[in-house]
This record gives structure tokens, C-alpha cells and sequence, in this order.
């Protein structure tokens, strides 16, 4: 029926999104180097994950008796996608203004807008029930995670390239703004517990905004129990039945009146 071909087109959308995604954020990050920037952590995570969900989604598909996505899966690819978002958002808007041919090199494309468009794309194409708000706490936990990661990296005076203990501007902890600061000139116009503050504020609007829209356009969520899901999946598949009996029926009809 038209559903399920519909699905299927959907299906492989999503393998798609899901293997460019893999393929550039591991080249991206090969190319850069950038092991220690949320940068390439954020990339790699995402890339594991949708490689996961491709091979996933293929299996199901030539072998319909294979088990189904587990919800965790989906919940961690959410996150993930949030947290590959704001690597995209926070180049664009806050470090390309401030570095010279930001956009002149492959790796900062691949990693910071291929990679996010096509991880965000995949979200909003593969056909799953939305999440709850809560998620939006869960998204934190990449970036909270990040934060103490490059923090023990200034305290032990890690280099992250060019001799600098800090990975961006932003997480200098001496800055001429300070800690809590205001006016250090330039982009240190305000200090590290205020972008912190900013970054928290980003990653749980952004998911917010996701399980909002997730909502709107695919109705109920994760909270649905196991029966409402085979409920819902019964109702579908009940749907696609009804559609292929009436094409035969009308097939049938042709043949009679011929």
C-alpha cells in the first residue's frame, strides 16, 4: 500500500542521512585531529550512533523478524543529535566570527555543518514516536560531561593546540574577563561561568525545541506503553491491509467489466 511504501522511501532517507553522517564526521575528525574539542567528541558520537542505526534499519528491513530499535537507542541518538547541534550552532555563530577562512577547510565543513544537517535531517525523517520533555536533561549530560573533561585539561595544563590549555576562548578559565566578569574586550566581552550559563541555555532550548516539534509533526511519545505501540503499529498495518485489498478489489472490478 501507499503507507507502506511511504515508509520504506522514509527508511532508506534515513539510512542515507545516517551513512553520511558516519562516513564525514570520521573523516572530518581524521583530517582535524580534533580528539580533544567537543568538536570531534560530538562528532564521533553521533557517527558510532547512526552507523549503528543504519546496519540496524537495513537488517529489519531484508529480515522483518529482526528485533526492533531498542527505545534507548533512540533516546541516546536524540541525544547525541543535540549535542552534534549545538557543535554546529556554537562554530557558526560564536567561532567562525572570529577566525580568519573558518569555512576554508574540509574538516570544519564536514564536522561543524555537513555532519549536524544531515544528523538533524535524520531526526526529523526517521519515523518513531516523539520523546517526553524530560529528555532535554539527558541532552546536558554531553555537555556537562565536556565541560569537566576540558576543565581537568586547564588544571593539568593540557595542550590543545598552539600551546593553549583550554579548548575555546570561551573555556578560559583566565580570560581577561576573569570568571565571573564582564568587558575583557573582544570576544572575552563576558567570563567562562557566564558562556557556561549560555551553553546550558542552548543545549535545553534546542532540545525543547525538538521534542516540541517532534511532537507536533508524529504525535505521542515515548511514553507510550508496549501495548499502545502495538496498538498503534496494529492500526497501521490494518491501514496498509485495507489499501491493498481495495487496489485488488479495484483490479478485480477492471478485469470483470473487461
Amino acid at each position: 500500500g501507499k503507507t507502506g511504501a511511504r515508509k520504506m522511501i522514509r527508511k532508506w532517507i534515513s539510512i542515507v542521512l545516517e551513512t553520511v553522517v558516519a562516513v564525514c564526521a570520521v573523516a572530518g575528525v581524521a583530517l582535524s585531529q580534533c580528539f580533544l574539542y567537543f568538536t570531534g567528541q560530538s562528532n564521533l558520537w553521533i557517527a558510532a550512533t547512526l552507523a549503528a542505526f543504519a546496519v540496524w534499519q537495513i537488517v529489519k528491513i531484508f529480515k522483518p523478524s529482526a528485533k526492533d530499535i531498542p527505545e534507548a537507542m533512540w533516546r541516546l541518538k536524540f541525544v547525541f543529535t543535540v549535542s552534534i547541534t549545538l557543535t554546529g550552532v556554537v562554530f557558526c555563530a560564536v567561532l567562525a566570527p572570529t577566525m580568519l577562512g573558518a569555512f576554508g577547510n574540509a574538516a570544519n565543513v564536514l564536522t561543524h555543518v555537513v555532519v549536524p544537517v544531515c544528523a538533524i535531517a535524520d531526526l526529523f525523517v526517521a519515523k518513531h514516536d516523539a520523546p517526553d520533555f524530560g529528555i532535554a536533561v539527558w541532552a546536558l549530560v554531553p555537555l556537562i560531561y565536556y565541560l569537566a573533561f576540558a576543565t581537568i585539561g586547564f588544571v593539568l595544563n593540557w595542550d590543545f593546540g598552539n600551546g593553549r590549555n583550554y579548548p575555546y576562548f570561551f573555556l578560559n578559565w583566565t580570560s581577561p574577563a576573569g570568571v565571573f566578569g564582564f568587558g575583557g574586550g573582544g570576544e572575552y566581552f563576558m567570563g567562562t561561568f557566564w558562556w557556561i550559563l549560555v551553553l546550558i541555555a542552548l543545549v535545553s532550548g534546542i532540545a525543547l525545541a525538538y521534542v516540541a516539534i517532534l511532537k507536533r509533526v508524529r504525535g505521542g511519545a515515548a511514553g507510550k506503553t508496549a501495548a499502545e505501540r502495538e496498538e498503534t503499529a496494529g492500526a497501521e498495518n490494518a491501514a496498509d491491509t485495507q489499501e491493498e485489498n481495495a487496489s485488488e478489489d479495484g483490479s478485480n472490478a477492471d478485469k470483470d467489466r473487461q
